[in-house]
């Protein structure tokens, strides 16, 4: 009771600084850009109280920093501070996430909703890295480098879940990150919007990451291969159909 506590105590100050910042107009003033060195100090913090390793603590930060990025792509006061609690919520989820899974790894509700809150987490990274990649000239050798070292670090935590092998996961944490920073490539040349390119790679980061879980849980076979290929291409043509085509000429 006392974690959940913890976890809530943390997500209410995390919810009022967040708030504060976009109801007073503090974004882009001198007086915000302490509360947001704040929020995302407090976010290590947080993360690193609930899950006593430092490396839970990359999850919280990313968290904050990237929901403190895509406040900058949203213009009415009311969607960012609806945005605002959507994402308080979900960090209240992901420090109970890494409470639980720290303390029963092989407990399937944790993993679950661990799980959960890290591929949220993920897309909002996905969103403000090819929002500020669209919309500023930034090198694409740096937007490259930036997912690979993100990805390969989230993949690592995940795993840490499924297996005490380090070396192992080390390996197929840096795997899945290659073979990301090659979707992210290709992507630099597809004519789509920040959160369809986000969505699309958070389905191609899933697969390889379900297939990768599958492994380690001794559960993996043909059949749930085809079948998670299957639902993963489906998903992404409706994506694909659905979206706005951004042409040029």
């Amino acid at each position: 009771m006392i974690a959940h506590l913890r976890s809530l105590f943390f997500t209410l100050i995390f919810l009022g600084v967040i708030e504060s910042l976009i109801s007073f107009g503090l974004l882009e003033e001198r007086g915000g850009f302490f509360l947001i060195v704040f929020l995302v100090f407090f976010a290590i913090y947080a993360g690193w109280s609930v899950g006593k390793s430092a490396i839970y603590s990359f999850l919280s930060f990313s968290l904050a920093a990237s929901a403190l990025g895509l406040l900058y792509f949203i213009d009415n006061t009311r969607e960012q501070q609806i945005f605002g609690l959507l994402v308080s919520v979900l960090f209240y989820m992901a420090l109970l996430g890494i409470k639980r899974i720290r303390k029963n790894s092989f407990d399937m509700t944790a993993r679950s909703l661990f799980s959960a809150s890290l591929i949220a987490i993920i897309f909002l990274f996905y969103a403000v890295v090819y929002g500020l990649y669209i919309n500023f000239n930034i090198p694409l050798w740096l937007f490259i480098g930036v997912h690979f070292i993100f990805v390969a670090t989230v993949t690592l935590v995940s795993l840490r879940a499924y297996s005490s092998n380090y070396k192992r996961i080390f390996l197929y944490s840096v795997v899945i990150a290659f073979a990301m920073i090659q979707l992210v490539w290709l992507a630099n040349f597809w004519p789509f919007g920040y959160l369809t390119m986000a969505a699309i790679s958070l389905m191609f980061y899933y697969i390889l990451w379900d297939l990768v879980q599958m492994v380690f849980l001794e559960i993996l076979s043909k059949k749930r291969i085809v079948i998670t290929i299957v639902y993963c291409v489906v998903l992404t043509l409706a994506v694909l159909v659905t979206t706005q085509w951004l042409l040029v000429g």
